[in-house]
C-alpha cells in the first residue's frame, strides 16, 4: 500500500512542477483576435465576460451587466463598456493555457480562465 501512495503523490508532483513551469506567453498582434473571438474570460465568482466575433462583449461584472465593444489594437487587447462615462481600456496580454492575464503598464489588471463560447445567438441590446 505504501509504495503505491507514494507512486501516486511523485505523479502529482510531477504535474504540478509541468504547470509551473508552463511560462507566460505574450499574445499580440493578429493572434490577440484568435485568443478573443467566441470566448468567456471569468475568474469563477466576480466576473465574467463573452467576446462575441462581431467585436461585442457582454456579461456581468460583480452582478451588474456589462455591454460594450472590443477589438484587437496592434499589440494590445481594447473594449469599451457602454456607461455613462465610455472610455476604451487596452492591456497587454499574456497566456498560459486557457489562463490570461490584462496587464496595464506591465502591471496585472486582473486574470481568468477562457472557454469557448456555448451556441447562442448574441443579444443584441443597445444600451
Amino acid at each position: 500500500m505504501m509504495p503505491r501512495c507514494l507512486l501516486i503523490l511523485a505523479v502529482l508532483a510531477g504535474i504540478a512542477v509541468v504547470h509551473a513551469e508552463v511560462p507566460w506567453q505574450n499574445v499580440r498582434g493578429a493572434h490577440l483576435r484568435d485568443v478573443f473571438i467566441d470566448q468567456e474570460l471569468a475568474d469563477g465568482a466576480h466576473y465574467a465576460y463573452q467576446f462575441r466575433g462581431n467585436g461585442t462583449l457582454t456579461g456581468f461584472n460583480m452582478g451588474k451587466e456589462i455591454h460594450g465593444t472590443w477589438r484587437p489594437a496592434e499589440n494590445e487587447f481594447c473594449w469599451t463598456q457602454r456607461k455613462s462615462m465610455a472610455v476604451e481600456e487596452c492591456f497587454e496580454v499574456e497566456r498560459r493555457g486557457n489562463e490570461l492575464r490584462l496587464l496595464r503598464d506591465g502591471y496585472g489588471a486582473f486574470s481568468g480562465k477562457l472557454s469557448p463560447l456555448k451556441a447562442q445567438a448574441p443579444t443584441g441590446e443597445s444600451r
